[in-house]
């Protein structure tokens, strides 16, 4: 089964940014496929390369990328989101973002979970 996620909260702010990508790895463990993980509102926030969460708090930002790496996903943040945010000017990609992450339109969500079975959505 192909799943498409669309995660609306940052990474340091309540649960749902950290079951989201529990969420995936167990997907892509189970032998079925994450076409992409769109961040949107707050959510481009994980996007964000000069970011550091507390010494004791793991680092979603750094388990984000791990996952990318080794599954391939795409991770796609929002572009009006991402200028909201101040992590760019509309460009495709910024020295703010972090290399994993590519940043696009709605269409690329639109067009993810087109062809997915499965569209969830993590928020607080």
């Amino acid at each position: 089964m192909r799943y498409t996620l669309l995660v609306l909260s940052p990474p340091d702010i309540g649960p749902s940014a950290r079951h989201a990508l529990e969420f995936a790895k167990a997907v892509c463990q189970g032998g079925h496929e994450v076409a992409c993980v769109f961040f949107y509102d707050a959510g481009v926030l994980t996007a964000l390369s000069h970011c550091e969460p507390p010494a004791d708090e793991d680092d979603l930002r750094s388990g984000w990328q791990s996952f990318a790496q080794s599954t391939g996903t795409p991770l796609v943040a929002c572009v009006a989101s991402a200028v909201r945010f101040g992590l760019g000017d509309g460009q495709t990609h910024t020295d703010r973002c972090l290399p994993e992450f590519t940043i696009a339109g709605l269409g690329a969500l639109i067009e993810s979970s087109s062809t997915s079975q499965r569209f969830l959505t993590f928020a607080d």
